[in-house]
C-alpha cells in the first residue's frame, strides 16, 4: 500500500504542471513578478520601467482592466545581483503565485532566473534585456519587447563606419555575460565590415574600477569607443578619458541603451559633446507617435513629480503589450492558451509584416534610434525613423 501510494504521488507531481498550465485562470487580478534593482547603483533604472509600466496598468484598472480583471505588478529588489534575484523568482512564483514574469532588469539576472521560468514554464515577458539567447532559438515562453543586443550593436557601428567613415573601434565593457556577448557581437559586425577592434577594457558590474580599461584603451589610439555597461561607470569612464592626453579629444563614444541618457548628462554636468546614443524607443520627450504622447500625459497624471525617461517610456510599452495579449484571450483562458498567444503576438512584430492596427503591436520598439544631445535636447543621427 505504502508503495502504492508512493507511486501515486510522483505521478501526482509529475501531472499537476499539466493540470495548472491547463486549468482556467480564475480570480478577479492578475499578478506579474518584477525583480529589479530597486535600490543601489541601477535604482534608477528599476524604478523607472516599474512607473512607466504602472502608468498603464493604472490608466487600464482605473477603466476596468481586461476583461474585468485588474493587472498588478508585484516586485521584489535584487540590487542588481544575480543571486538575490534568483531567489526572488522562487519567492515570486511559489509564495506570490504570479502567473507571469515581466520586466526582469538586466542579462546578468535574465541569464540567472531565465532556466527557472522554463522550468516552471512561467511566461517570461518584456525582459529590460536584448540578450540573444531571449531571441535565439526562440522560445514559446518568451515575448521580448525590446530590440536586441546585436541590434543595437549593428545600428552604432553602420553609423560610425558607414556614415561617418571611422575606422578605428575600442570597446569599454562591464565584465559579465552582458559585456563579453556584447563583445563577441561587436567583433562580428566590425568584421562584416574588414574592420577590428583595436582596444578593448573591462570593469567589474556594480563597480567604478575603471582605471585598468582606460589604461588597455590609451594604447590602441581609437576614434570611436563603443561602451557596454551602466550609466555611473559609463560616465566615470568618459571623465577619465577626457582628461587623458593619451586619446585624441575628438574622440566619439557610442552608448548602448542600458545606459540612461539623461542621467549620464546629468553626470557630466551637461557636456555631451561626442556621444552618440542607442536606444530601442523613440525620444519620450519630442516623439510624435501617438502612444507616446499618451505615456506622456498619464505620466503626468500617476507621477506628476517624475521625470520622462526611456526606461520608463520601455516599461510603459511592455506593460501595453502584455495587456494586448491577455486582451486577445478573452476572459477565459488557460496559461498553456496564453503562451500559445505569444507566439502568434510575436509574429505581428515582425518589421516585414504591415499590421493594420500597427500602433497596438507596439512595433516601435522594434527599431533601434540613434540620438546626440545638443543644447538641452536630444536629436536623432542616422538613419532614424519612427514608422
Amino acid at each position: 500500500m505504502r508503495k502504492f501510494m508512493g507511486v501515486l504521488f510522483f505521478i501526482t507531481l509529475l501531472l499537476l504542471p499539466y493540470y495548472i498550465s491547463n486549468t482556467k485562470f480564475e480570480g478577479n487580478v492578475i499578478r506579474l513578478g518584477m525583480s529589479g534593482p530597486f535600490s543601489g547603483g541601477l535604482t534608477s533604472v528599476g524604478n523607472q520601467f516599474l512607473q512607466g509600466a504602472e502608468v498603464y496598468l493604472k490608466n487600464l484598472n482605473d477603466a476596468g482592466g481586461v476583461h474585468g480583471r485588474k493587472i498588478e505588478i508585484i516586485s521584489n529588489d535584487d540590487r542588481y545581483e544575480p543571486k538575490i534575484a534568483v531567489e526572488n523568482v522562487y519567492n515570486l512564483i511559489d509564495k506570490e503565485k504570479v502567473f507571469a514574469l515581466f520586466g526582469i532588469i538586466g542579462t546578468p539576472v535574465t541569464e540567472a532566473v531565465f532556466p527557472i521560468a522554463i522550468d516552471k514554464r512561467i511566461p517570461f515577458i518584456g525582459a529590460y534585456s536584448g540578450a540573444e539567447f531571449l531571441r535565439n532559438p526562440p522560445n514559446p515562453i518568451v515575448l521580448n519587447a525590446r530590440a536586441g543586443d546585436l541590434d543595437e550593436i549593428e545600428k552604432l557601428i553602420e553609423y560610425y563606419s558607414e556614415d561617418l567613415k571611422y575606422k578605428r573601434f575600442a570597446l569599454f565593457y562591464q565584465n559579465d555575460s552582458y559585456g563579453t556577448t556584447g563583445l563577441k557581437g561587436v567583433k562580428n559586425a566590425l568584421a562584416k565590415r574588414n574592420l577590428v577592434l583595436v582596444g578593448e577594457g573591462s570593469y567589474k558590474r556594480n563597480t567604478l574600477s575603471v582605471g585598468n580599461a582606460l589604461y588597455e584603451i590609451e594604447l590602441s589610439n581609437p576614434e570611436v569607443i563603443l561602451m557596454i555597461g551602466s550609466t555611473t561607470p559609463v560616465a566615470e569612464f568618459i571623465k577619465r578619458v577626457r582628461k587623458s592626453h593619451k586619446i585624441r579629444k575628438e574622440v566619439h563614444f557610442g552608448l548602448f541603451s542600458f545606459i540612461e541618457p539623461k542621467p549620464l548628462i546629468n553626470l557630466l554636468d551637461g557636456n555631451g559633446k561626442g556621444i552618440t546614443f542607442a536606444q530601442v524607443v523613440p525620444s519620450p520627450w519630442t516623439s510624435e507617435v501617438d502612444e507616446v504622447e499618451t505615456y506622456r500625459i498619464l505620466m503626468r497624471k500617476y507621477y506628476p513629480k517624475e521625470e520622462l525617461s526611456h526606461v520608463s517610456l520601455e516599461g510603459y510599452f511592455a506593460a501595453r503589450m502584455i495587456a494586448e495579449v491577455f486582451k486577445s484571450l478573452g476572459r477565459d483562458f488557460t496559461k498553456e492558451e496564453f503562451i500559445k498567444a505569444l507566439g502568434t503576438f510575436s509574429k505581428t512584430l515582425d518589421e516585414n509584416v504591415i499590421s493594420k492596427n500597427r500602433d497596438e503591436r507596439c512595433k516601435c520598439l522594434h527599431r533601434v534610434h540613434l540620438s546626440e544631445y545638443v543644447e538641452d535636447d536630444f536629436y536623432s543621427v542616422g538613419r532614424n525613423d519612427e514608422h
